[in-house]
Formats: structure tokens, sequence, C-alpha cells
């Protein structure tokens, strides 16, 4: 769990997100919130890219980002899909590094970092999530991997699992573990911390119990613990009945108290749609339909932010084109 901003003076939220696999749209881009709430947003820069992968694969996809005690960080896949689409090879020969940014303001930033964090046996690492863990006292560092073991022929896939790796300053990392193995696909897993419980959001290919034609939604479960064995579901395929799938979840509390809001990706057609709940416990999402996001925004994060970091943003000009294709 992120700390909240150190002074109360109001809040906005910052989404970060990445666009498509089109041109610079595997960059990462950021928008402010146009009030307390994350229902309308206003792209920082005039919605050109803020932070470029100039080395890896050459795309930074899936952003999420974290106030520490330094600063901020954005953590990132490692990829470019948008030049040959090829999607099988990236789970099997992919990167199993992440991209990593530092900044001490959210306006300055680091030069991208690229870490390894999958072990040799991983074909990708991807849609990391950094969590502080309470017991442990350090951050973990939660991301997708499909895991071959000792197959050299990897002509065909292996299902991802959700693995993490613990750091204190998103520079060295520890060796990875296996959070959760349910024998099939488990991707993009992000969490919520309240009044003791943990809710764990993530794209399960199959919900509990064989239930036909679901696995194209967001999967909502709750647990005692940030690695605890004991998760249980309370949503299966939220947001199915106003969105054709949905992947990517990012989650936010309201400040002001009761509320909790869930944008999720409609990858493919809309983008983020948003939803929010009054009782995390009920598995209950409203869709917000007049929730008006960035242009084709997709997978990213939300952080909440105080009025001074939001304005510092919003003053940001927009960026030069760099001729980059």
């Amino acid at each position: 769990m992120s700390p909240t901003p150190a002074h109360d003076d109001g809040h906005a939220y910052l989404l970060t997100y990445f666009l498509s696999e089109e041109v610079d749209g595997e960059d990462v881009r950021f928008a402010v919130s146009d009030g307390p709430t994350p229902e309308r947003f206003t792209p920082v820069s005039d919605g050109a890219p803020i932070l470029r992968s100039t080395g890896g694969d050459g795309g930074a996809r899936d952003p999420f980002i974290v106030r520490t005690g330094r600063g901020f960080v954005v953590v990132a896949t490692d990829l470019r899909v948008g030049t040959d689409g090829d999607w099988p090879s990236t789970t099997r020969h992919g990167s199993r590094d992440i991209v990593v940014w530092h900044s001490p303001d959210l306006v300055t930033w680091s030069e991208p970092r690229y870490r390894t964090v999958a072990p040799a046996d991983a074909g990708n690492a991807w849609a990391p999530k950094a969590f502080r863990h309470p017991e442990r006292d350090t951050w973990l560092v939660f991301f997708a991997s499909a895991l071959y073991g000792d197959r050299e022929d990897r002509s065909t896939g292996s299902y991802q699992r959700i693995l993490a790796v613990p750091t204190d300053d998103f520079d060295a990392f520890g060796p990875p573990e296996t959070v959760v193995d349910v024998g099939h696909d488990v991707i993009d897993v992000t969490f919520l911390e309240h009044e003791g419980s943990w809710y764990r959001f993530s794209v399960n290919a199959q919900a509990p119990g064989g239930i036909p034609d679901t696995g194209h939604h967001i999967f909502e479960e709750v647990g005692s613990g940030l690695t605890a064995a004991d998760f249980r579901p309370l949503a299966v395929d939220i947001g199915k009945d106003v969105m054709l799938r949905g992947e990517g979840p990012a989650v936010a509390a309201d400040p002001a108290g009761g509320r909790w809001f869930l944008l999720a990706d409609e990858f493919g057609h809309r983008g983020y749609q948003l939803f929010e709940t009054d009782d995390l416990t009920a598995g209950r999402w409203d869709h917000l339909a007049h929730a008006r996001l960035p242009d084709g925004a997709r997978h990213g994060s939300l952080l909440l932010i105080t009025t001074q970091e939001a304005d510092a943003l919003r003053a940001l000009p927009a960026a030069q084109d760099d001729g980059r294709d």
C-alpha cells in the first residue's frame, strides 16, 4: 500500500496509462482528474508520452505508479508488440525485465532502467504492480509470467502465474516467488487494503466451479494478507453486462471514505471504463457511464496526489514530437 499525500490540501487522481500497439502508443502517458474523483481527466502535456522506453524491447506497457518515502516510482512491462503483433513469441521468449523510472516530484524523471525480475525459465514478465508488505517491511513487485521449467521446446505455450520479487529501492530486487498458481492463466493482479483485509483484483481465465462463459472480465477476491493463501472469490466477471471483455484493473479508494473505484480496460474497444462500489465485500460494482477517461486509455494505475502536485503536472508544456516510429 502506497503512502498517502503528506499534506491535507485537497487532492486529485493521477492516471498513468498507455494507448495501443500503434506508433508511440506503447509509451507512458499521464492524465490528472478534473476534480476530487476519477470521473473526468485531462491528459498531461496534451496527451504526449511522458515516459519512453529507450532500451529493452522498446516499449513500456501497463504502467503502475507508487509514492515511496523518496518520491515516486513507475514500473512497466518491457514490451513493444506493435511492430509485429507476435503475441505467442512474447510469452515464450519475451523480456524477463521490467522498466523502472524514479522521480522526486512527478515532473522530473530518471532515465529508464531495466531490471530482470522473472526467473530464467520464464517466457515473460507482464504488468508489474508494487505494494508495501506490512509484515515484511519491504515492497513486493507482482507480475505475471509463463514458466517452462526445463523445457527446451517452447513451441507450445504455458499458462501465466503471478510471481513477486521484494525490493527496498526499486533498483535491486530479490529472488522471485510464486504467489498465485491455480493451473490456468491469472494476470494483471492488483490490490486494495481495507480494515485489515486485502482485496485482490485480477484477470482469471477460469472462474471457480467451472462456470461456463466466464473468465473474460475482472475477478475480485478477499484475503487476510497481501500474500495470504486464503483468498476467496467475491465477484466473477465484473462489468460483463456492459463490456465485451476487461483486463488491466486499476483500483483506488476515495479518501473521503465509503467509496472505491475500479477501472477496467475494454481492450480492442473503448479502453478504460470506470466502476464504483460503496461495499467492497459485496462484489457489486456499478458502471459510471458518464465518466470520461482519456481517449483510448488502457491498462495503467490510479494514484492519489495533492492539488499542488496536480497543478505542477497540469503546467507541463506539450512535448515535442521526436519522430519516433
